[in-house]
């Protein structure tokens, strides 16, 4: 099994994602550089079909923000995946489970206020077509194979807020760990 870590745009050098590696056995950080939001339009479905044929099906995607988008759109393009982990999804609320992934781990906050701005770039058409903003309010489907985690309102964890507060060093040492051992990812 390998992790793939999929950064967000606007990432030069380390992410809210890179704390991850010494965490895991077998990772991969495919660093697509940095990006502008009304560049996703063209640049995610290039980087889409850049990263397919080096993600397995006992692989894990563990992505934050634009990083959520690309990866559902690798599933939807019939990318088999053990589970994904989207941490502030720039990313529609109501997505469907791809029929090639078992499950999708959630993790969001009220203080989002990126995800928020993401949502109305999409309505406006300026951005991949299935941003919104999950990381802001959590998925609200009916799948139970699809989990929201509220990060700030987790008992016993560090409350976040704002789109990479799950990468602040202090924040990640609990959350990142919380993630992985929840899904029992080495």
């Amino acid at each position: 099994m390998t992790v793939h870590l999929i950064h967000g745009i606007h990432t030069a050098g380390p992410s809210t994602l890179t704390g991850f590696i010494p965490l895991l056995r077998d990772s991969r950080y495919p660093d697509y550089g940095y990006i502008y939001g009304v560049e996703t339009r063209l640049m995610n479905p290039v980087i889409v079909g850049t990263m397919a044929p080096y993600v397995a099906p006992d692989d894990i995607l563990i992505c934050h923000s634009n990083g959520c988008a690309i990866a559902y759109d690798l599933m939807n393009r019939g990318v088999a995946v053990a589970g994904a982990i989207f941490i502030n999804a720039a990313l529609e609320r109501n997505i469907a489970l791809p029929a090639k992934c078992p499950w999708i781990d959630v993790y969001f906050n009220a203080g989002d206020q990126i995800t928020e701005a993401a949502e109305i770039a999409e309505k406006l058409g300026f951005v991949d077509p299935v941003w919104g903003e999950m990381g802001h309010a959590g998925y609200n489907g009916l799948n139970p194979d699809i989990t929201n985690i509220d990060c700030g309102h987790t008992a016993d964890m560090p409350p976040l807020s704002g789109h990479s507060d799950f990468g602040t060093p202090f924040k990640f040492a609990k959350w990142g760990p919380f993630a992985l051992k929840r899904r029992k990812i080495t």
